[in-house]
């Protein structure tokens, strides 16, 4: 190989060309992401049907899709959260399975057991979800003069489509206000004076409100398109509706009641500092798409808002890729470190700056021909391809070391640089070659890993490979090329000696008699073999005794300059009792969190029957979790403040059901998406057997050494009215169970009758 090199040279200098334009073009391409993909697909199905009960959900949707999906191949397990009105089912697959078959083949048996669900049972949704499917970062929105409701319909019709077009992202619903909604409150005294009920109401704005298309009408020479006014255009429109006809006379709505624009009732609150407002998650789409990237695209995106009010304040926060940089600059750092006293020392020991220069070839070549290979596999850059690399760099520059200085070994023999080139290449390739294979095979392991682990640590195995194979290459040709061309025996060196030769050899007089010692040294302790190996042997035992005081984790604990509170009340709160007890929650938060190091708390609290379920932990109007976000540079570390607020809380608010999260990209990876790293299913055919030996285990639990919480999010106790109809009486009455359920519940909801059950297009 090295005689190949020094015959070939202009071939040698092309392919270190042809890997360094190809090498920086596919690390400025490759995404960059804080781990590598995990290939291990999860496909959410969320089906929707408004009121309905979470029990009634469960057996009439979730339990009939749960048995349906086993149709589909490579299932590991079927999770499912059924919820008011919301059915949501998340299957796991295989590792290793196809992401994308994954998700058509349960869409594909999603549809078609559509017809054994309940009649009015909308169509379910199917997305693809992996352990990484957490917000990379947060759009809030606020401004003077826009309430709830205005924000959320900016957000959902304005801003969502400005923003989707940026590459790699994902933007759900927004969270928080309510949907706009026009509403008539009926006066239930009028209704009862003219004989009327809420259904009539809703009958007759149903029937009054209609898409129907007419279709075309030729005249003379001309086909005129034909409209109608089917669809009612405002309020006012509506208020003119006869309801009825008594003798000669219209009923209207305006005579029994009121139509105003308004919004639904509110069951999801949004909170940034302590003010109600609505927010926008950004997700990032699968593992080749870039963090920083889509963060910054979206900094961008806000930047270029047209058509918004002027009042209108859009920020990100939450930026999940400020410690994806942070990572990989300290990587980088590390290593050019790393690479500045290698070449220091080469310096130091050899005395050439050429062949310093000669062995620092090694280190770039060899990255930049790994970042090519592994960009050509579908890779990204990440910090365990990395850490790979940081943990290779001292290798890399082993090998061409051990080149450099045979070939100089053959220099100061007297032979020419072409010949002592070769000949110095030649004699250790199969020694070097033999010692980069020795350090790749203890890779080999990792092949039979399997899980989240497979996907880490293959990855980082995977760099330390490639470029050890790449270094390989490098000192067999581009050190023996080089140093035919430009490095000469040192007494061929003409002239004075430079004050860098004198420097070498005051260094060498000094390194040989520190070689000296050590021989000595050396020489005593194998006079005395047992005495050292018992010294030794006695000494490796007592450092097992510090095993104990060790801490022991899958992965080190980084601080992601945030956390995550989830929060539980009692069963059943309403939605603004929970929002004042967690502004007392965002208080403690204040106290424990001095201002200088808080830059920003939001909470969200309650859920809405929609697609929003699929993105937030919370299940009714009694949950909320809250986000506390530290500013850069904070001096006290996440998990303390996480430990202090915990404290205050179990002191002040004992009523609250806390479980703190960090609310980082790494937890949430490490985790395979749980809230935890410890997570506990109990399953059966007796649900409340099935919670009561949750709530006896998790007990038992809490009094182990170590764990801080245990939190259970399902809840089985929630309040309800049962309502029980008398069907003979009310066949006698003339009345049916659809009617007397639907006026009841009107009749329940507020003060006044409400008849929501029509749909007028909010633009107009």
């Amino acid at each position: 190989m090295s005689r190949f090199a020094i015959t070939t040279p202009y071939f040698i200098v092309v392919a270190c060309l042809i890997i360094a334009v190809l090498g920086v073009n596919s690390l400025a391409r490759m995404p960059v992401d804080m781990f590598p993909a995990m290939n291990i697909p999860v496909v959410v199905v969320a089906t929707f049907y408004s009121g309905m009960a979470p029990e009634s959900i469960e057996t009439s949707i979730t339990s009939r899709y749960e048995r349906f999906f086993t149709l589909a191949p490579g299932i590991e397990h079927i999770e499912s959260r059924s919820l008011p009105g919301v059915s949501v089912i998340k299957v796991y697959f295989q590792p290793g399975s196809n992401g994308d078959s994954a998700a058509t083949s349960i869409s594909n048996l999603a549809m078609a057991n559509l017809r054994r669900l309940p009649p009015g049972t909308l169509p379910p949704l199917v997305l693809k979800f992996d352990a990484s499917s957490l917000p990379v970062c947060l759009i809030t929105l606020k401004g003077e003069g826009l309430n709830e409701t205005m924000l959320r319909d900016l957000a959902i019709y304005n801003i969502r489509n400005q923003i989707a077009s940026v590459p790699g992202s994902s933007v759900p619903q927004p969270f928080g206000g309510s949907p706009r909604q026009i509403m008539i409150y009926a006066d239930p005294d009028k209704l009862e004076a003219h004989h009327l009920s809420p259904m009539d109401v809703v009958r007759t704005v149903n029937s009054a409100n209609l898409i129907l298309p007419a279709g075309d009408v030729p005249v003379g020479q001309f086909d005129y398109n034909l409209y109608t006014n089917s669809l009612l255009r405002s309020p006012e429109e509506i208020d003119q509706l006869p309801v009825k006809m008594e003798g000669q006379t219209p009923v209207r709505v305006a005579d029994i009641g009121r139509t105003t624009d308004a919004q639904q009732i509110q069951t999801n609150i949004v909170r940034v500092d302590s003010q109600r407002s609505v927010y926008l998650p950004i997700l990032k789409q699968g593992g080749d798409s870039n963090t920083i990237a889509v963060v910054d695209g979206m900094r961008e995106a806000l930047k270029h808002l047209v058509d918004m009010p002027k009042t209108l304040q859009s920020r990100v926060v939450f930026d999940q890729s400020k410690f994806v940089k942070t990572a990989i600059e300290t990587l980088l750092d590390e290593g050019a470190i790393g690479l500045f006293l290698t070449s220091l020392m080469i310096l130091l020991f050899l005395g050439s700056f050429r062949a310093t220069i000669a062995v620092f070839f090694s280190i770039p070549l060899s990255a930049l021909a790994t970042f090519m290979i592994l960009a050509l596999g579908g890779s990204s850059i990440n910090s365990m391809i990395l850490g790979g690399l940081a943990l290779a760099f001292s290798r890399l520059i082993d090998n061409s070391v051990v080149v450099l200085e045979n070939i100089y070994r053959h220099l100061e023999l007297g032979e020419p640089p072409e010949v002592a080139a070769e000949k110095g290449g030649a004699e250790v390739a199969l020694p070097v070659l033999a010692s980069t294979l020795t350090t790749a095979v203890v890779f080999f392991p990792v092949t039979l890993l399997y899980g989240v682990s497979k996907y880490l640590f293959s990855a980082l195995a995977l760099a330390v490979v490639i470029s050890l194979a790449a270094s390989y290459v490098v000192a067999m040709t581009v050190v023996p090329l080089f140093c035919a061309r430009f490095i000469k025996a040192p007494h061929d060196v003409p002239g004075k000696r430079s004050l860098g030769a004198r420097f070498n050899q005051w260094f060498n007089q000094r390194f040989e008699a520190f070689l000296r010692v050590f021989d000595r040294t050396l020489n005593l302790v194998l006079l005395r073999p047992a005495t050292v190996l018992v010294t030794f042997g006695i000494l490796f035992a007592l450092t097992f005794l510090l095993v104990p005081l060790l801490d022991v984790s899958f992965f080190p604990r980084t601080d992601p300059g945030q956390f995550v509170m989830n929060l539980k009340l009692a069963t059943g709160t309403r939605v603004e009792v929970t929002e004042r007890e967690i502004g007392r929650v965002e208080d403690i938060v204040r106290k424990v969190v001095p201002p200088n190091e808080l830059e920003m708390v939001v909470s969200n609290i309650g859920s809405t029957p929609d697609f929003s379920a699929l993105y937030t932990p919370n299940s009714g109007t009694h949950t909320a979790f809250v986000q506390v976000s530290l500013k850069d540079g904070h001096q006290t570390g996440s998990y303390d403040f996480m430990e202090r607020v915990r404290r205050r809380l179990s002191e002040e608010m004992p009523e609250v059901t806390p479980y703190f999260q960090s609310g980082g990209l790494v937890d949430s990876v490490l985790n395979m998406g749980l809230p935890a790293p410890i997570d506990l299913q109990i399953s059966g055919s007796n649900l409340a057997r099935s919670f009561s030996v949750a709530v006896e285990l998790g007990e038992k639990i809490r009094k182990m050494p170590g764990v801080a919480e245990i939190y259970i999010p399902q809840d089985l106790d929630s309040p309800a009215l049962q309502l029980n109809i008398d069907r003979v009486r009310a066949g006698q009455l003339g009345l049916d169970q659809k009617e007397i359920v639907s006026n009841v519940i009107t009749a329940l909801t507020s003060n006044s009758m409400i008849a929501p059950s029509y749909w007028i297009d909010p633009k107009n």
